[in-house]
This record gives C-alpha cells, structure tokens and sequence, in this order.
C-alpha cells in the first residue's frame, strides 16, 4: 500500500485530528478512544475518509479507568502501528493529542518501544487562526536520540555547530562531504532523514529538524558527553609536537 499511517488519540475534542491531516495528508487513519467515544469517533471518521480522501478504522480501548488501563491502551496503540506497519505504510506517526492524560503517557510508551515518533497539536487560543507547519511539535524518538548519543566526538561537534547556526536563523546546511570528511558516510544522514533527525533538501545537503535541533542540544549539554567534547576540543588544538 504505502504512504504516511498515523495513529491518534481522540476523546470528545477532534480539533486536533483536522490539524493533523493537513499536516501529514495521511493515506490511512487509525483513530484510538475509548468505549464512551467509541461510536461517535466512528460518524466522525467516516466523514474524515470521505474530505481527505484516506483509509481509515477505529481502535476502541476497554476499561480506560481500570486498574489496567495502561495494558489496554498500550495493547491498541502497539496493535494499530503493527497494522500500519504490516500494511507497508511509512512513516507511521502517533498523535497524542486527544483524549485522557494516561492515554497519550501509555500509548507514548507504545510508540517508544516500536520506534514511532510521536506529535502533540498545539491548541489555538480564541480566535486564532490554525496553522499546521506551526501548531503540529513533533517529540524526539528513542531512535533518534540513540543514534545521536552513540556519535563520536568529532561528528557530534559538527551536528552541534550546524544545528546552532540553523537555530539562529543562519542557512546553513550539512553537506555529505563534509560528513564524509570526519568518517560519517552519507548512508547514515539517510538514516537521520529517515529518523526526522534531518531533513534531505538535495542530492547531498541535509538541514535538521526542529526535533534534531532539540535532540543534539540534549546530548551536547549532557555533563559526561560535554566534558568528552571538552576534552576532544583541547586535544585537537594542543601542538603537533606534544605527539611526537
């Protein structure tokens, strides 16, 4: 099948679900609630299917407030990505948006483990107007972060100068030579791409995400991987003649 799979928390608010396909204009929807919700989630997707045009289904959660909550909507959120995932569609995304505070921590859980990044949806004040590219913060993925954290010094040094400049406003990108130039084949910033750690803008030129940006940040001002850095910096800038 193919083409972007997203699943989404709802409860009584669907705000949230519009913003999100237009943002992600998904091929296939899986909407998770509860058994209050269930049969109004289902009205409301039959006419989400129909305006963009999307296959859909709804994951209802059994006993939301039991002590087992958490196994319940953990159990739909891994089923609904499993599904997603089997029926071939990538990415496949989580909103957790929706719905109770324990659904988003339990099925954010879910996403984790199955390597699924997750996104909340800013709600507008008042009048304001939605806007998608603005309202829509896609969360760092263990993936992601695990990849970034396992750097090596000189690479994660070059990720941090680049993605500061590109907070500062600068344009500036990450070029596959330059990468090339410290060990990091231009396969792993495919892999970054594929992760949403980066974003491909041409044949060998990678910009960072937001979420990139912020998953560099934490890992630059982590104590042991700063005085790591530290420690490379003054290496590097010692005299040749202190090796000999």
């Amino acid at each position: 099948m193919g083409g972007t799979g997203l699943v989404l928390t709802i409860g009584e608010s669907s705000e949230h679900v519009n913003t999100s396909l237009q943002f992600y204009s998904p091929d296939k929807l899986i909407l998770l609630t509860s058994e209050k919700f269930a049969s109004k989630t289902r009205r409301r997707l039959s006419h989400w299917k129909k305006q963009f045009d999307l296959e859909g289904d709804v994951y209802v959660i059994e006993d939301l407030f039991s002590r087992d909550a958490a196994y319940h909507i953990m159990e739909q959120t891994f089923g609904a990505i499993h599904t997603l995932r089997h029926e071939e569609y990538d990415p496949v995304l989580l909103g957790i948006t929706g719905g109770t505070m324990h659904m988003a921590a339990a099925a954010t859980t879910a996403a984790n483990i199955s390597y699924a990044p997750v996104f909340y949806v800013k709600q507008p004040d008042g009048k304001q107007v939605v806007q998608p590219n603005k309202d829509i913060i896609e969360m760092p993925t263990l993936a992601a972060f695990n990849k970034i954290i396992a750097l090596p010094p000189e690479a994660l040094h070059l990720f941090a100068k680049v993605a500061g400049k590109q907070t500062k406003g600068e344009e500036i990108t990450l070029s596959a030579s330059d990468a090339k130039a410290i060990g990091i084949p231009q396969g792993f910033l495919d892999h970054l791409a594929d992760v949403r750690v980066m974003t491909k803008i041409s044949k060998s030129e990678y910009v960072f995400t937001n979420t990139g940006g912020l998953i560099i940040q934490i890992a630059t001002k982590n104590p042991n991987i700063a005085k790591t850095l530290e420690a490379e910096n003054k290496k590097n800038e010692a005299p040749d003649h202190l090796y000999a």
